[in-house]
């Protein structure tokens, strides 16, 4: 698990401060247009890493490559719907992440194929941001606390459920614990980032004539 060398943990500090940026500013970005000023008020709105990131969670994925930031502050009740504009919200992160990953894709084999990127580390560095965006996607959408997918459940249980939602508290976080920590996890997601890179690839292959597959 801690099996890193220097090229991976420099390749993963921008990816890991690119991604969890754009992703935090996504989701606060989709609340302020669904009409509710808390995340902006809270000074989310912005693409500065240090709004976003939360130490330890940042640490954690820079280990592990699984972790957190921070949470984006919404209030429901600014929500004209408040069960659909919070589920648009949850989405708009990993949705970002997708759209991130496939132009540094673009970036990566367009570098490549014409020459201007040639340096290895530069290459492993996009390679790295590809990857954790399209990983971070995924792995966000999984309905559990502390992750943001949890908010794509939440809101369409009923109020009683919602609070045993709530009430499982650190049972949730343990959970997810194990189940990191299991290989279930990863075969679940990685048949899901092999699909959406080959899908990245076949659109590299009709517009640039080279893919990175």
């Amino acid at each position: 698990m801690f099996d890193l060398s220097l090229t991976d943990i420099l390749a993963r500090i921008p990816a890991i401060i690119v991604v969890l940026t754009v992703f935090g500013y996504a989701q606060a970005q989709t609340a302020v247009w669904l009409g509710d000023p808390t995340p902006k008020l809270a000074g989310r709105l912005n693409l500065y890493p240090t709004s976003h990131l939360e130490l330890v969670g940042t640490l954690v994925m820079l280990l592990i490559g699984f972790g957190w930031s921070k949470p984006v502050p919404m209030d429901p009740n600014n929500f004209e719907n408040p069960r659909r504009d919070i589920t648009l919200v949850t989405f708009a992160g990993p949705v970002f992440s997708l759209i991130v990953g496939f132009i540094v894709a673009f970036i990566l084999v367009l570098g490549t194929s014409m020459g201007f990127i040639t340096s290895l580390g530069l290459i492993e560095v996009l390679r790295t941001i590809m990857l954790y965006s399209v990983g971070i996607a995924l792995f966000c959408l999984i309905p559990i606390p502390p992750l943001p997918g949890f908010n794509l459940v939440l809101p369409w249980l009923p109020p009683t459920w919602q609070l045993r939602y709530y009430q499982l508290g650190i049972w949730n976080l343990i959970f997810l614990i194990i189940l990191i920590n299991t290989p279930i996890l990863t075969s679940v997601i990685r048949p899901l980032m092999l699909n959406i890179l080959h899908i990245y690839s076949i659109i590299m292959q009709a517009i640039l004539g080279s893919s990175f597959l």
